[in-house]
Parts: structure tokens; C-alpha cells; sequence
């Protein structure tokens, strides 16, 4: 509805690793490294998340890497300050510029969500958190649009509806016993 109001055009600031706190946060991080690595920059995300996983995907981390004006060659011991600053900025306060909707069949279904392999498919519960149910386009699943993402969302959503009534049902009758 915002958006409708402002006809589809503004700034939409993402941050694209919130569990590593804030932009600052992400550059003091960053650049530790220039003292003491000869991995290239652009290679992957070298900040992990508690769990070991990196919080960003390799294609992202190569696009912020490039619009911080990084070479994809550059080691991150020769990484500019200002640089490493930039790419900590794209990390934590990204600016996408919205200029309006795409019309009919330019829109995709994108990349990006929680992992199939992290959701029992059969019920469409997740393997980390017991009790969430996922749907639609919290997957990470792509296609082009035009049918498969809304058959998508009604699929899972039909599978997560039953699965959590399900899993309600089950937990009701064994807390009562």
C-alpha cells in the first residue's frame, strides 16, 4: 500500500546481514581482515554467523563486491580503506532505487529464502525450528512468473495449512494427557 501511494518510485534501504549488527560493526569485521589475508576479495563472504554459515550468498557478495568499486582480483591485504568502507555500506545499508512496477511478465520469481533442504517437505515444517511452517515465497525457489509462483504458493500453502493444524493437534492432545 505504501508503495502504491508513492506510485511504485523511492528508496528501499536493505541490509543484507542484520545478525551482524551495524554497518560499523561490519567494517571493523572487514577489515581485520586486510592485516592478514591473501584470499581474494571477491571470492566469498568471509563474516560467518554464529552457526559457521556465511550470511551472504556467493552471487550477492560478488555484486556488492563489484558495486564497491572492488577489483575481483584484489587480495583483501591490498584492500583500500575506503573501499572495505563502501563494501561494509552495501553490506548494512544498501539503497535500491524503485522507479515503478514492471509491467505484465517482467516479474520473477527470485532466488533466496529458506533452503528446501532446511523444510520437511511433506508437511512443510522446518528443520531448524519446530512449529514453523513455510510457504510460498519464503522458498528459495526461482522461475518466471505466469503461473509457477502462484502455483507454488498454493501448493505449500496447502501442505503448511495441514501440516500445522497437524502439528497443533498433535501438541493439544499430548499436553493434555
Amino acid at each position: 500500500r505504501q508503495f502504491h501511494t508513492v506510485n511504485y518510485q523511492g528508496d528501499v534501504k536493505v541490509h543484507w546481514a542484520p545478525d551482524l549488527g551495524s554497518t560499523d560493526d561490519i567494517f571493523d569485521a572487514l577489515w581485520k581482515l586486510t592485516s592478514i589475508s591473501k584470499r581474494t576479495v571477491s571470492s566469498a563472504c568471509p563474516l560467518q554467523l554464529k552457526d559457521g554459515s556465511s550470511p551472504i550468498p556467493r552471487r550477492l557478495w560478488s555484486s556488492l563486491v563489484q558495486d564497491s568499486g572492488i577489483d575481483k582480483e584484489r587480495k583483501w591485504a591490498e584492500a583500500p580503506k575506503k573501499q572495505v568502507r563502501a563494501l561494509a555500506r552495501n553490506i548494512g545499508e544498501f539503497t535500491v532505487h524503485t522507479t515503478g512496477k514492471g509491467v505484465f511478465k517482467d516479474e520473477f520469481v527470485t532466488a533466496g529464502g529458506v533452503k528446501l533442504k532446511e523444510i520437511d517437505m511433506k508437511t512443510m515444517q522446518s528443520k531448524k525450528c519446530p512449529g514453523l511452517f513455510l510457504c510460498g515465497e519464503v522458498i528459495d525457489v526461482d522461475g518466471v512468473t505466469g503461473g509457477f509462483n502462484f502455483m507454488n504458493c498454493w501448493s505449500t500453502g496447502y501442505v503448511a495449512g495441514n501440516g500445522a493444524a497437524e502439528y497443533v493437534t498433535t501438541t493439544i492432545k499430548s499436553s493434555s494427557q
